[in-house]
């Protein structure tokens, strides 16, 4: 992550850049954190750059220093010589953005994430993460729960992690959030079928966010974890396929191309050369470098 985030004041009086930031269009700084935002899988150099103009144009917008975070994060993890730097960076920002909206879990919930993910000597810091923890319970009792999820998961607290999530399931039976974060982890410790049957569950859930986050992106996890177990391969095809179709243009869910690439790697599981080419050709259109480098392996 990165070090002490720096506005940088162009030449001039400060009561000559205050008025800049001051009068500078809502839509403007609206496009920039849209450009960031896409730009964020696939060239966070470029990300870096927008994030920092809207800055300079909207100082006091918690959202901008809330992408901000997210942006320096991820140079800090991808950095060899700057991570200290950027990690620095990431957590001011993420500090800025909890204090111009106290209120907003999410951007609580990025803090706390923060503090888990880091290292000690870059901020990292359990006790802070739980502090945050329980900030975001008292403002909202779902958030809490997701919340703590994340923590014991970050902190390999199984014992709590399993508890907390029953408890999830049964207070939220309808929630797609929670059948979908386990599928993650399941996954992730590659119990796949159980995994299967948990994104499965979350497809079928009747309560979603606003933009039916959850449900779709389980359907893309049910083809990724096809891929991992090698089982369940026509299940995993339909729902990629599926998420192909409902996905929507502008998202921070994984990216046409590679719900396409998981589709060639399903269909090579077939034999289905011509659908491997199809799907492969379609996976190319992008300027993802992780991407590129898998279809390269291919």
């Amino acid at each position: 992550m990165s070090c002490k985030l720096t506005l940088l004041l162009l030449a001039g009086s400060l009561l000559t850049a205050n008025l800049t930031f001051a009068d500078a269009p809502a839509d403007q700084v609206d496009k920039l954190l849209e450009q960031a935002q896409a730009l964020l899988g696939s060239d966070i150099d470029d990300a870096e750059e927008k994030i920092e103009e809207a800055l300079e144009l909207a100082p006091k917008r918690a959202d901008v220093h809330f992408l901000c975070g997210q942006v320096m994060g991820i140079q800090a993890s991808q950095s060899i010589f700057s991570a200290l730097s950027y990690a620095g960076k990431s957590l001011d920002c993420f500090k800025q953005a909890v204090q111009l909206e106290p209120q907003n879990t999410d951007y609580k919930f990025g803090l706390m994430m923060f503090y888990l993910g880091a290292p000690g000597i870059a901020g990292g810091d359990t006790k802070l993460a739980w502090q945050q923890v329980n900030d975001i319970a008292a403002l909202d009792e779902q958030a809490g729960m997701r919340a703590k999820l994340n923590y014991y998961r970050q902190t390999d607290d199984d014992k709590a992690y399993a508890e907390t999530m029953t408890s999830a399931q049964q207070r939220y039976p309808d929630h797609a959030e929670f059948y979908y974060q386990h599928g993650l982890a399941l996954q992730q410790q590659e119990q796949y079928e159980q995994a299967l049957a948990q994104f499965t569950q979350a497809t079928k859930a009747t309560v979603d966010d606003e933009e039916a986050h959850f449900k779709l992106s389980a359907l893309y996890q049910i083809g990724r974890n096809a891929v991992f177990s090698k089982q369940s391969v026509q299940q995993g095809i339909e729902a990629l396929l599926d998420y192909v179709e409902a996905r929507p243009a502008d998202t921070g869910l994984p990216s046409e191309q590679w719900a396409h690439f998981r589709l060639a790697q399903l269909y090579r599981l077939t034999s289905a050369t011509d659908a491997v080419k199809q799907h492969l050709k379609l996976a190319a259109n992008t300027d993802d470098k992780q991407l590129k480098d898998n279809i390269d392996d291919f």
